[in-house]
């Protein structure tokens, strides 16, 4: 078994079946009604559920992060397993408090003999594979030195686009940082965003469109910009809020227009739906992990 863990918090979007098969752990990132609690996927489960709840209660949920008892259970659950040290990938530092308060705990808990946290200044698959190739070379040997510095690697490769459907949402949860103007006060406008990577890791707007087709020919022209500038395997994620059959037409299409990079899907989790709200898409592309690895 290998001796470093690896553990994600649920905004990672990472199903089930994938945090098994690679041996991750999860923390589940709380969702606010009010005075009352709910965890990412384990009582809320996906957008399509939180949509509804927000019908049901005529009431616009918040996020927290992870409290700190949150983190020292895993970490405890981690030690029990027998593994030696651990690594934490959280959400993006731009957006959440988390990654300070997993690094408060890291370096106060004395049952591993290293945690490290690492900001992947990114969150739904675009952490998640960070965490899969943590986990393979974790497996595969590697030291906490090496794996941190394929990690560095892989998310400066990494870039986001993404619409909503409506900015409100971003706005309410302070999760917008910069482009106000260019969206400020207009209506009926699909607003393109994105993560500064190689920043804070915040998201700010770098464009607009007034239909969806529309930002989808402005996410391809960036997908279009990165690959022209690479020289290694791609791989990219069709990730829906809550509008899977959008998701698998862009699925299909992408396939077709790039038959050299390895597409899949991904869907919004309700953490982050809470500020994209209802309705939002993403294309997430990165450096494809597999050719970071020991076949």
């Amino acid at each position: 078994m290998q001796k470093i863990a690896v553990i994600v918090d649920s905004s990672a979007a990472l199903p089930a079946e994938k945090r098994n098969h690679y041996h991750i752990f999860q923390v589940n990132v709380p969702i606010l009604f009010g005075q009352e609690t709910y965890l990412g996927d384990r009582d809320i489960h996906n957008l399509g559920q939180l949509v509804e709840m927000i019908k049901e209660r005529k009431e616009l949920p918040t996020t927290s992060q992870p409290t700190p008892g949150q983190w020292e259970e895993v970490l405890n659950e981690a030690k029990s397993a027998g593994y030696k040290e651990a690594v934490i990938i959280t959400l993006s530092s731009g957006i959440s408090g988390a990654y300070q308060t997993a690094k408060l705990v890291a370096d106060d808990f004395d049952g591993l003999d290293d945690v490290q946290v690492w900001d992947s200044r990114l969150t739904n698959m675009a952490a998640g594979e960070q965490a899969i190739l943590a986990s393979v070379l974790a497996s595969q040997g590697a030291d906490m030195s090496a794996i941190l510095a394929a990690l560095g690697e892989l998310r400066a490769s990494t870039d986001v686009r993404f619409v909503v459907n409506d900015i409100s949402h971003l706005k309410r949860t302070g999760r917008l940082s910069r482009g106000q103007a260019l969206i400020g006060g207009l209506l009926n406008i699909k607003p393109l965003l994105a993560f500064d990577v190689n920043g804070e890791g915040k998201i700010g707007a770098v464009g607009k469109a007034r239909k969806m087709s529309g930002a989808r020919k402005e996410i391809q022209s960036a997908f279009n910009q990165y690959l022209s500038q690479v020289d290694y395997p791609v791989r990219a994620y069709v990730v829906d809020g809550n509008n899977p059959k959008l998701g698998d037409k862009w699925l299909k299409e992408f396939k077709q227009e790039y038959p050299a990079v390895a597409f899949e899907r991904s869907s919004m989790d309700p953490v982050i739906g809470v500020h994209t709200g209802d309705g939002a898409m993403a294309l997430i592309w990165t450096r494809d992990w597999e050719s970071m690895v020991e076949k």
